[in-house]
């Protein structure tokens, strides 16, 4: 309860996310002007993101470009990558080398898909390759006549429909920017010289950049549009276009979901197709857009992971003595609650591995770490971006100016109340900013929480027979609890008076989760002379 005379203004939702857009006097209550590494709880918490860790134990010799899933009906489950002109593959800390199959060109994505129990890979204007989940893959043959054994040279493929297509292709070296082809029926390795379709071909540069099935239709992706396909097989095929004013760049990989497909339109942002219209998704971001934050060095990348959109692009990041470096960062958005948050994990060709009967699993390719691939949402409280180390995670939030209700009156403001969920003993530092200024903080103070002693708790104490003996281990003993285990109630320093009030939480100097659950302010107006 507050004191007499005191108010109280509460944050107890925070599921508005980062939003760059609104001006900071006009923040939503539940929005934060500026956050790092934390994850927007649906349910109304802000905690640290979960961390990485390195899939191969042992680096390839060169950056890794694109990833790829191969799947059997029987169970087997391979992750492939090509990095320089190489593609490997293998099924989690290392990867072999795939042979019997024409170099890659350096820094070109590969793509592939699996039909028939076979992968067949392509990667642009080198032949396309087949393989069978062992051993060395094969170069397949590139006319488009019908003769099996054959696979058209493309940049892009996928599987819709009991029918691969590929998109962007080379007959034989003549290029078809605006060419979708699709195979016979059930078959990968046989293609008809008239089944297929020149997408607005009269569009100069607007190539197809992207293939991405949705329920009942193929949708084509190109730089200035986005066109559909509907039909069941050669002969009820037709092209649709859906829009001439959105489209996506090439190599950014429109993503289906469960809400549509989302795709990166040319610096405006993620947009959605939900399968009747186009929804910008992107509003509250744009602005690092627009004053130059996001960079374009290198295409953005997408994947759906469960709940949520994973987006990983190239943002400036600034330091303490004023200096900048451009660093990969990944968004990530909840279209549950509409919300954006934003790490610092250095992950490229963004991909989604599940093993058959097992979980899936969010894979990235390690831009500043040559050759080495990650696993992001780890549960550790730490990035390892190599199997020797983990660093701790440097996370922070910042809540939007508190000003209850009256941004020009003098308010002395109390001790704030942090509701706070630990994992261990820890100290966070609280920055904090008065009357609208964020130039520099006013002073900072502590959040501590204390671990607890481990008691009675758990698979621990003992308890008695009935007939007032004591059981013995392991029949008397209590179930297993953490003993460190925290959430409380934590008083903070007083913040001064101040017309209005903004705090910058920062995460602790340990590597340990935390979350804050709500923030209770209390403040008392200055009489007006």
């Amino acid at each position: 309860m507050a004191k007499q005379g005191y108010k109280t203004e509460t944050l107890e939702d925070f599921t508005g996310g980062l939003n760059f857009r609104t001006d900071q006097f006009n923040l939503a209550p539940n929005e934060s002007p500026d956050l790092l590494n934390v994850t927007v709880d649906p349910r109304g918490g802000i905690k640290l993101r979960n961390g990485v860790t390195a899939l191969n134990s042992s680096a390839l010799g060169a950056d890794v470009e694109g990833l790829a899933s191969f799947f059997t009906d029987g169970g087997t489950s391979q992750i492939i990558a090509n990095h320089g002109t190489a593609v490997v593959y293998g099924t989690g800390s290392n990867f072999s080398v795939m042979s019997g199959q024409t170099a890659r060109t350096a820094d070109t994505r590969l793509y592939g898909m699996t039909m028939n129990n076979i992968f067949y890979g392509v990667s642009g204007d080198k032949v396309s390759f087949k393989w069978t989940g062992s051993g060395s893959g094969s170069d397949r043959g590139t006319d488009t006549d019908g003769t099996d054994g054959n696979f058209p040279i493309a940049q892009y493929v996928t599987f819709w429909n009991n029918f691969a297509w590929v998109g962007k292709t080379r007959e034989p070296t003549t290029y078809h920017n605006s060419r979708v082809r699709w195979s016979n029926a059930n078959q990968a390795e046989k293609w008809t010289a008239t089944d297929y379709v020149d997408v607005d071909i009269g569009e100069k540069g607007d190539v197809i950049t992207g293939l991405v099935p949705l329920a009942d239709r193929m949708l084509i992706f190109k730089n200035n549009s986005v066109h559909a396909i509907y039909g069941f097989d050669s002969d009820s095929f037709q092209l649709m276009t859906l829009s001439r004013d959105l489209g996506s760049i090439a190599l950014s990989t429109p993503v289906s979901t469960p809400y549509g497909v989302f795709f990166w339109h040319d610096r405006a942002g993620v947009y959605l197709y939900d399968g009747e219209k186009f929804v910008d998704v992107f509003s509250k971001i744009r602005p690092a857009i627009d004053n130059g934050r996001i960079s374009f060095a290198s295409p953005p990348q997408l994947a759906w992971f469960e709940t949520r959109l994973y987006l990983s692009l190239d943002m400036l990041e600034y330091y303490a003595d004023g200096t900048q470096a451009t660093k990969r960062h990944v968004l990530v958005y909840d279209p549950s609650i509409l919300a954006w948050s934003l790490s610092d994990i250095d992950a490229v060709a963004l991909h989604v591995h599940t093993p058959p009967g097992g979980l899936p699993l969010l894979l990235g390719a390690c831009e500043a770490n040559t050759g080495r691939v990650i696993k992001l949402e780890q549960s550790n409280p730490t990035d390892a971006y190599d199997a020797s180390s983990a660093v701790r995670i440097d996370s922070y939030f910042t809540t939007p100016w508190l000003s209850g209700k009256n941004p020009v009156v003098k308010k002395r403001w109390g001790r704030p109340q942090v509701v706070l969920d630990a994992a261990s003993s820890l100290t966070m530092a609280v920055d904090v900013y008065t009357d609208y200024d964020k130039a520099s903080s006013r002073k900072t103070v502590d959040i501590n929480i204390e671990g607890r002693e481990s008691t009675s708790v758990w698979n621990t104490a003992t308890w008695g027979n009935a007939d007032g003996t004591q059981h013995t281990a392991p029949l008397g003993i209590w179930a297993a609890e953490a003993a460190n285990s925290i959430t409380d109630v934590i008083r903070v320093q007083s913040l001064g008076n101040a017309k209005s009030v903004a705090l910058k939480v920062n995460g602790p100097s340990e590597s340990s989760n935390w979350e804050i659950n709500g923030i209770m302010f209390t403040y008392k107006p200055r009489r007006l002379r």
